[in-house]
């Protein structure tokens, strides 16, 4: 569900198959979103998680829901809270004047090697909502970014940009969304660890706002988990406003909840 759906549309609820996840995690695993926010939502949220056969059912819902946490348990589930993710968006007719292709450099396809070296290196120690549940907690984000920045360098849909620091190095990695006409949205950024703390990564994102000004777009997007405020304090001082705060849950039936934790525990011996 894209950003501007979030802002204007009524979103059907329905359980989606997640195929990257569901490949991932050896689970069958479903995506739902609940939008607009809704108090008498949330017994016909559960009723359709509990009809939909999935093993993991990962919810999206207003962070002003705050009755849905509540609904979402019973005999045969268990659901936990995994994280907060926030939305930000700046105009970009007010970032200051500046040129966007001065250090700023948009990879293609032959450099899938370049751009797979920096997501590695940007997000080793990543954590996201997977983090919370002890059985996607092997899935390698990591590998999963890869992925996600190489479908990125083969898609019209998007565009992979690489920031470069005063000496010429790489220092930064980031991929945007780049289908709708009026905003760009940030998928994937992040700066190398020696560049962090010197203003890298707020110059980085300065520059993919200066340049979605450039393609003619009004605005630009980004979000991430409430925990990230080193990220959130570098938007504010470019002068990114909140937007949307949305809850993500893992629903999981209790039965391969208990199978694949108890496995686990067995074969890592945690």
């Amino acid at each position: 569900m894209s950003y501007r759906n979030y802002l204007a549309a009524e979103e059907e609820l329905q359980v989606r198959l997640s195929e990257v996840e569901s490949h991932a995690s050896g689970l069958l695993v479903g995506r739902i979103n609940v939008w607009p926010p809704r108090r008498t939502r949330g017994r016909e949220v559960l009723g359709l998680i509990q009809d939909s056969g999935f093993d993991l059912v990962i919810v999206r819902a207003g962070a002003e829901d705050v009755e849905l946490a509540a609904t979402l348990n019973s005999p045969t589930l268990i659901s936990w809270q995994a994280d907060t993710l926030l939305y930000f968006e700046i105009s970009t007719m007010s970032l200051a004047i500046g040129d966007a292709s001065d250090g700023l450099v948009r990879l293609t396809p032959d450099d899938e090697s370049a751009a797979e070296v920096l997501v590695e290196r940007i997000f080793a120690d990543y954590r996201n909502h997977y983090s919370s549940n002890p059985i996607l907690r092997e899935i390698n984000v990591v590998a999963a970014y890869r992925d996600w920045a190489r479908t990125a360098l083969g898609s019209n849909k998007n565009a992979v940009f690489v920031a470069l620091s005063p000496n010429g190095s790489a220092s930064g990695l980031c991929v945007t969304d780049v289908d709708d006409e009026s905003y760009d949205e940030v998928l994937l950024a992040g700066v190398v660890p020696e560049e962090r703390g010197r203003g890298a990564y707020q110059d980085m994102v300065r520059r993919i706002g200066l340049q979605a000004r450039d393609a003619g777009k009004e605005s630009l997007v980004i979000s991430t988990q409430a925990a990230n405020l080193s990220v959130m304090r570098a938007w504010c001082r470019l002068g990114f406003l909140p937007t949307i705060a949305l809850n993500t849950f893992h629903v999981m039936r209790r039965g391969v909840y208990q199978a694949r934790a108890g496995d686990r525990v067995e074969r890592t011996g945690q």
